[in-house]
């Protein structure tokens, strides 16, 4: 019983000069490299808690100041919304009283 089409054709009509097809390492490379140009811009955060990390000495001053004012303006623009929201989620469910497990309830009261 045949299932779908023949080995290596299309059931969209494209001419032979509209298919590009390109090889998995320069896919790979291009997917590398936008990455790396647009990681720094929206993990902002996390770069400046790495400056922050980094060995108190005047060669890293200028780093840690480059990162602490790329933080603010990232933050100015709106960048870091996502991270603000779920640092402030993260720290009222640390603050939340969840109610004890039935386990330590019974355990509770057994030990009275």
């Amino acid at each position: 019983m045949d299932q779908g089409l023949p080995w290596g054709q299309s059931p969209i009509d494209l001419p032979a000069s509209a298919v590009r097809e390109t090889g998995g390492l320069g896919w790979a490379f291009g997917v590398v490299v936008i990455s790396s140009l647009i990681l720094p811009l929206v993990n902002a955060h996390a770069l400046a808690n790495w400056a922050d990390q980094l060995p108190v000495e005047p060669r890293t001053a200028p780093i840690v100041a480059a990162a602490d004012a790329w933080q603010a303006r990232a933050r100015d623009l709106g960048l870091t919304v996502v991270v603000d929201r779920t640092a402030t989620m993260a720290a009222a469910a640390r603050k939340t009283r969840w109610p004890a497990a039935a386990h330590d309830r019974i355990n509770a009261t057994d030990q009275r």
